[in-house]
């Protein structure tokens, strides 16, 4: 399902919303959903989202709404058109209501947004295994969704945050691609670990090749086995390196291998296992570099390990809060 089809569908819905008793509305809405069977799976995505973010409540709870259940009023069967009718408001306030609400479901509960946006996710500490139609595979990490996308000519996955390790089923008529942030990485048929977080993104290969492109610019036209690009969100610099072929994707034996690698950058790798936030405030600290195995079953344990030999220590304010600060 693509971006721009959910982002229909969240309109649709938003002006059903604002104007319910719109007939031409949702004569409009009905012929939308018969196009293809897709825009009806979207227009559900947009009405789960609605109701998980309380935004269906929140919308009923106006005196000048009519008493009609959130149920009947996202009803995937519009009533059917008798009679032109006149909208008996002005488009422009709806759709900024609509825009406002938009907004909400962005930022007030991203979680859900995410889902509405995701094919697959993982919550904390779950990991999985997905199955695509064409018999290639992608494990997921904790805390990680995609998106799919497959047409005749090419099969598109967006990593949209996490990690994830693909077994690509070759075929050579249609490439398989990745998107992650700014970068696009094409196969045909190989294994690979993408990992996406918000400061900077890393594909390592198992076997086959793999190429990577910024947009027009190619960044590596042949990762090969052991192979791995780091590229930085805040700079768009890459590094290339090589790295033991047991040690790609080993988060799937529940391990976190570090080679010489920024506490800051560790951290980032542990947050999808720990509940809530974790806050460095010794920016020192996060720059010193830490070489080691951690086993991500007890992610605290790990999170104590990393940062101990730096004089590093962890408060738990709340089961939600860990403050990182360095021992005086």
């Amino acid at each position: 399902m693509t971006g721009n089809l959910r982002h229909t569908a969240l309109d649709w819905l938003l002006r059903i919303q604002q104007s319910p008793e719109d007939a031409e509305l949702r004569g409009g809405l009905a012929a939308w959903l018969a196009v293809d069977a897709s825009h009806v799976e979207a227009y559900r995505k947009a009405e789960r989202v609605w109701r998980i973010t309380g935004m269906a409540e929140a919308a009923a709870a106006p005196a000048e709404r009519p008493a009609t259940p959130p149920s009947a009023t996202l009803s995937l069967r519009p009533a059917p058109v008798t009679a032109p009718v006149r909208p008996r408001r002005r488009r422009w306030p709806a759709l900024l209501a609509g825009a406002l609400a938009a907004c909400l479901v962005v930022f007030i509960a991203p979680g859900s947004y995410l889902a509405y946006q995701s094919d697959y996710r993982t919550s904390l500490g779950q990991q999985r295994t997905v199955e695509l139609e064409d018999g290639s595979r992608v494990h997921l990490d904790s805390e990680s969704a995609i998106a799919v996308s497959y047409s005749s000519a090419r099969r598109e996955v967006r990593l949209l945050t996490g990690q994830a390790f693909f077994e690509v089923t070759q075929d050579k008529s249609r490439p398989f691609s990745v998107d992650a942030q700014a970068l696009q990485i094409t196969v045909t048929g190989t294994a690979f670990n993408v990992t996406n977080r918000k400061s900077a993104l890393a594909v390592a290969v198992q076997h086959g090749s793999v190429q990577v492109a910024e947009g027009s610019v190619m960044l590596a036209d042949s990762l090969r086995a052991g192979d791995r690009l780091r590229w930085q969100a805040d700079s768009h610099e890459t590094t290339r390196d090589r790295v033991p072929i047991s040690q790609i994707a080993a988060w799937q034996n529940g391990q976190l291998v570090v080679r010489d690698a920024r506490i800051a950058d560790v951290l980032e790798e542990l947050r999808p296992y720990l509940p809530g936030k974790v806050a460095l405030h010794d920016r020192a600290l996060g720059e010193q570099r830490v070489t080691g195995v951690y086993a991500l079953s007890d992610p605290d344990a790990a999170l104590r390990a990393v940062i101990r030999p730096h004089q590093g220590q962890v408060s738990n304010w709340t089961p939600w809060l860990r403050v990182i600060t360095r021992q005086p």
